[in-house]
């Protein structure tokens, strides 16, 4: 007799060996990540002072994610290298000055952390999947739309 949930699901929500440590930081990355660039957009140049509020609670949120997150040091690393890499590719088609200050400021962030060393002894306190399967998608899309309803909910 043939396992139809085997044939037609397959191995797809097959659970990492990382465990809940592994899919915490998986369902935080998204939130860290815009609470924190929206964040730092909204208080460089606030149109009024309901912007400034919601700049500040949008801070307070990804200190919140980072706080609630094993790996911090991995979030504190991913976040220059998405500037960078967003601001590189910016600065090809938009030449401001805003994005050339932003693409040397994550950059100089990332050279100070590769320079210093701060990733050199580190290992992460769960194993890194060599594979990606659908549970990680939902895990990681669940973060998304958490910290989209978070932030509209917030917004004034």
């Amino acid at each position: 007799m043939p396992n139809w949930n085997r044939i037609l699901v397959g191995d797809a929500f097959k659970v990492q060996p990382g465990g809940f440590n592994y899919y915490r930081d998986l369902f935080l990355l998204y939130p860290f990540l815009g609470f924190s660039t929206v964040a730092t957009s909204v208080l460089m140049a606030p149109k009024n002072p309901a912007d400034r509020l919601y700049g500040l609670k949008l801070a307070a949120c990804a200190a919140v994610v980072l706080l609630l997150a094993k790996e911090r040091r991995l979030l504190l690393l991913v976040a220059p290298t998405y500037v960078f890499l967003k601001m590189a590719v910016g600065i090809i088609f938009i030449h401001t000055w805003q994005i050339l200050e932003w693409l040397l400021i994550s950059g100089g962030i990332l050279l100070a952390v590769l320079w210093l060393g701060v990733l050199r002894k580190w290992k992460p306190s769960f194993v890194w999947p060599t594979k990606l399967h659908a549970l990680d998608i939902v895990i990681g899309m669940l973060g998304l739309a958490v910290m989209m309803a978070i932030g509209f909910w917030m917004k004034p």
